[in-house]
């Protein structure tokens, strides 16, 4: 067993309050045309303006939250910046692209491009904290978060002194990338309410979305909301995989079916993946409640953070929103939480959160 991923603070930035978690679900944000954007905070707590007005919104959200978790965890400089996202920032290499042809290849501002690599948040948050330590960016479609954390995870177990590691993700949302990836079924054709979206899953495709979400996370779990204790990837596998993989997990955490409180599922709406949700719902212990986030969140690469800061939120705040409640459970306690996502091409993750051990 590997060692647990203690979550000291975490932020998201999302289509919901979430920034300033007091307000998260007040009101809930939702979308008609199909595409869930983020609600913007104020950045300039973290950036300044003369390099905020080069940053793109991607950019500008990834380095807000990262800082802002730290800030919360009461870090100032980490031991390891670890990042992952599918598409990096499609807007600036949008805007690079489009000037290449506009200009003929010629006097081309780098700025985008510059921006536009996969590790942009990285590099700006490392400058940002003076931090010259392990500094690593994955770009995994759908496991891009869960191999950040996998990561995370190994480094800790390296060491037996206390270690902070700053992990994250977020994928950006554009009108170009949403036609392109609609011509095969990323997103639903007809124009639905979000908060609809789970009530529409005997069809294609689901609701467009966007976020970064950052976590402060350490082998010590002093001041931890809750920890991670398993990540599981599972490319493309059948109902019973997943029912396996399930098993598999709680019996190497000794735990029974019927001691899950909480199971956070990713379900998006998408009938071509509905068959690995219903056994799982179907499935779990009447003392379980199940609760879900793309009606909120959207679809995208890296939704499966929205998910797991919402599950640190359960923990922090010790109550179940009724906005999020799938199916309710008789269990009212919030101790063990079973993160289960299911991405737009059939790919399927796994994380058992608990709280942590008590102070001696």
């Amino acid at each position: 067993m590997r060692q647990p991923l203690y979550i000291l603070s975490a932020c998201s930035i999302s289509p919901q309050h979430s920034y300033d978690a007091e307000n998260f679900l007040n009101p809930v944000v939702t979308t008609d045309d199909g595409k869930l954007r983020i609600t913007a905070p104020d950045y300039s707590k973290y950036i300044s303006p003369v390099a905020i007005r080069r940053m793109s919104r991607m950019l500008k959200a990834g380095i807000t939250a990262g800082m802002k978790s730290l800030e919360m965890g009461g870090v100032t400089t980490p031991d390891a910046i670890i990042i992952g996202t599918a598409r990096g920032s499609v807007t600036d290499m949008e805007t690079f692209l489009k000037d290449m042809i506009n200009l003929q290849e010629e006097a081309l501002n780098p700025t985008g491009f510059i921006q536009s690599t996969y590790n942009s948040v990285n590099g700006w948050l490392a400058m940002m904290t003076r931090s010259t330590c392990y500094n690593q960016t994955y770009v995994h479609r759908g496991f891009s978060l869960e191999l950040c954390l996998f990561d995370a995870q190994l480094m800790l177990s390296e060491s037996q002194d206390k270690k902070y590691i700053l992990a994250g993700g977020f994928d950006e949302l554009t009108d170009e990338y949403v036609i392109i990836r609609g011509r095969i079924g990323y997103y639903k054709e007809q124009k639905l309410n979000s908060l609809s979206l789970l009530s529409h899953n005997d069809t294609s495709g689901s609701v467009a979305g966007e976020g970064a979400h950052f976590f402060t996370l350490s082998n010590n779990p002093e001041n931890a909301a809750c920890a991670i204790h398993t990540v599981q990837m599972l490319l493309k596998p059948t109902s019973e995989a997943v029912q396996a993989a399930i098993a598999d997990m709680l019996a190497q955490n000794e735990l029974q079916k019927e001691d899950i409180d909480v199971i956070m599922c990713g379900m998006n709406g998408d009938s071509r993946s509905q068959f690995l949700v219903d056994p799982v719902v179907n499935d779990c212990h009447e003392h379980t409640t199940i609760t879900t986030f793309k009606q909120l969140s959207g679809e995208y690469d890296t939704a499966s953070g929205f998910g797991l800061w919402l599950v640190n939120y359960l923990f922090t705040q010790k109550r179940i929103p009724e906005e999020i409640v799938y199916k309710k459970g008789t269990s009212t306690r919030i101790k063990n939480v079973l993160l289960f996502n299911v991405t737009i091409l059939g790919n399927v993750t796994l994380m058992l959160m608990t709280t942590p051990p008590a102070r001696p």
